[in-house]
């Protein structure tokens, strides 16, 4: 399958979905940071995650979620655009020896912080305590909580013994309420979600044009007043990488003074790499001295 993004909602339901198939952009993300398979199913349900909740964005905003646990996990943080484009880390990398202890993993209780932007300005922010112990249902949780909008998603990611192409497949539904959604309706259809039907679809890749749709009506089952599913086809899936010199240069303005006096004495190229895609930056000192002397004059 190739991968894909579709937003729309349930006609006569009042529930608005996105749909993601980003096995491509995930298995992106997955080899760039040298994933475990522990790390790599944690990072590739985040990255497909972000995809789905950034679709509903208005043109040209960006969600950046960075989840923020007390186990051996530590940091998730993607950054998701309405164009399709993500980028996405984890630290650390591999996991594998807490994958069969969620609390060992995970800790007690963890943080996530959503901050939607707009041409790099902050629109809205908002951080919401975590407990669920999965970086997808984590995710739902803050926008039931700190939104207060009801939501549901599930994220499927399969994997091959292929080290350049690690993920087989990764696929996700994201339901939200609209304003007049009958709640206890919707909460049927979240439930859906957690079905053995429902997730033995969206585990599995298909060619069938009917799939998308045969997905959807096993999430929405019987419910009356359903009227079939009204569509968007969004911009395809991509990994994509916003990292530049330019933007380095809020890197270097963070290196603490008595550390810029020992690199300009040292009077060698500054080496940084980029967390998301792991490009490195040789900056010159002159190169250095013009960044910290932006910020003085700022």
């Amino acid at each position: 399958m190739d991968d894909l993004l579709y937003k729309g909602h349930f006609k006569g339901l009042d529930i608005a979905f996105t749909y993601v198939v980003a096995t491509k952009a995930v298995n992106e993300s997955v080899v760039r940071h040298d994933c475990d398979p522990a790390g790599a199913h944690i990072l590739g349900r985040a990255t497909a995650a972000g995809l789905l909740a950034a679709a509903l964005l208005p043109e040209q905003r960006r969600l950046n979620a960075c989840w923020k646990y007390e186990g051996g996990l530590k940091t998730v943080v993607v950054d998701a655009g309405n164009d399709g484009t993500v980028r996405s880390l984890i630290s650390p990398n591999h996991l594998h020896e807490f994958e069969d202890a969620h609390e060992a993993l995970y800790g007690n209780e963890g943080q996530l912080q959503v901050i939607t932007t707009e041409k790099g300005g902050i629109v809205n922010s908002g951080t919401t305590p975590i407990a669920l112990h999965d970086v997808v249902n984590d995710l739902a949780y803050h926008y039931s909580i700190s939104d207060q909008v009801e939501t549901g998603m599930s994220v499927m990611i399969g994997f091959d013994a292929d080290p350049e192409k690690p993920v087989a497949l990764c696929q996700g539904w994201m339901i939200q309420a609209l304003p007049n959604t009958d709640l206890e309706r919707f909460d049927r259809i979240r439930n859906h979600m957690g079905g053995h039907g429902f997730r033995e679809l969206l585990g599995h890749e298909s060619a069938a044009e009917s799939y998308f749709e045969q997905i959807a009506q096993v999430l929405v089952g019987n419910e009356q007043d359903y009227e079939g599913v009204h569509m968007d086809v969004c911009p395809t899936p991509e990994y994509r990488c916003t990292c530049s010199r330019e933007k380095m240069a809020a890197v270097l303005r963070s290196i603490p003074i008595p550390d810029r006096m020992t690199i300009v004495k040292k009077n060698e190229p500054l080496g940084i790499s980029c967390q998301f895609c792991n490009k490195r930056y040789e900056l010159s000192i002159p190169e250095c001295i013009a960044a910290w002397n932006e910020k003085i004059q700022g």
